[in-house]
């Protein structure tokens, strides 16, 4: 690719980014919405990442009015998001330590707070870039400021889980050449729904609960969490993951939950200099269930 076609290309992107225990399940994901003859663009799905903490009494009404939106039987049920939108909620330390989803696996949770600064709970961003602050309402309204914007990347999920056990592929795959272009890094994330507790702010459900990455290598002594990704036009990155849920997560006896509630999900997001710093660029989830 020529060096005018290579700005080009960067120059599209800033364009676009304004617009149970033994048994086994099986489950893909096929995201096929091309757009356009050329297939140079397809939809993006919305990716809104939460900090939380049970400990945090403001966490509660938000969490709670958040989970109506999600609930098809709620009155007020987003059902024009419901394909579209995916959420990962870390939980982090304060304002009180002894969150026990926290406590469980504490560095990608450091690493994520850090990343986006957070200050505060409850604290969401959406696909990335956009500080959506900490009530449900502008959450809602900025999903679906988000919803289908055109993107070059496609993500496909497919899997198993076996017990505790979950392996499969994730497949990213770029219809504008990104070769030279640095900062674009695959996040793989598993996530539990449908836990619950008897939280200190009086919060009893708990979904979308990060637990891990599968993501990410040591890069200079360091623990990343994510996967470069760096690919010609048309092609895909194939991630393979095979993974074994601990079964005392989340090492607390007052917390219930079941490993059929297990999800996956992957997300593009640009990690550089600009107007799309820390932009996600495509996100798709798989449930185990």
């Amino acid at each position: 690719m020529d060096k005018i076609f290579k700005i080009y290309i960067l120059g599209l992107f800033i364009l676009l980014s304004c617009g149970k225990e033994g048994s086994n399940v099986t489950a893909t994901t096929e995201n096929n919405n091309e757009g356009g003859s050329n297939a140079i663009v397809y939809d993006s799905k919305i990716l809104m990442e939460l900090f939380t903490s049970t400990t945090c009494g403001p966490c509660l009404p938000q969490n709670t009015t958040l989970n109506r939106y999600l609930d098809p039987t709620s009155s007020v049920y987003a059902g024009d998001l419901a394909d579209e939108w995916i959420i990962l909620r870390y939980h982090v330390w304060w304002p009180s330590s002894g969150d026990p989803y926290y406590d469980w696996n504490q560095a990608p949770v450091i690493n994520r707070e850090a990343y986006y600064d957070v200050g505060y709970v409850p604290h969401m961003y959406t696909n990335g870039n956009v500080d959506s602050a900490g009530t449900a309402t502008t959450w809602r309204t900025n999903a679906r400021a988000a919803i289908n914007q055109s993107t070059f990347f496609k993500i496909d999920i497919s899997g198993s889980r076996n017990g505790y056990n979950i392996s499969g592929n994730v497949r990213v795959t770029s219809s504008a050449d990104i070769s030279d272009v640095s900062g674009f890094k695959l996040y793989v994330a598993v996530t539990h729904d449908n836990s619950t507790y008897n939280a200190p702010n009086g919060q009893t459900v708990f979904d979308q609960t990060f637990v891990d990455f599968l993501s990410g290598n040591i890069i200079d002594g360091q623990q990343v969490y994510f996967d470069t990704i760096n690919l010609g036009a048309g092609e895909t990155l194939n991630k393979v993951f095979n993974w074994t849920m601990d079964s005392n997560w989340p090492n607390d006896s007052g917390v219930s939950w079941n490993v059929q509630d297990l999800n996956l999900v992957a997300f593009v997001q640009f990690d550089g200099a600009g107007q799309n710093n820390k932009k996600v660029y495509q996100v798709e989830a798989l449930a185990f269930d």
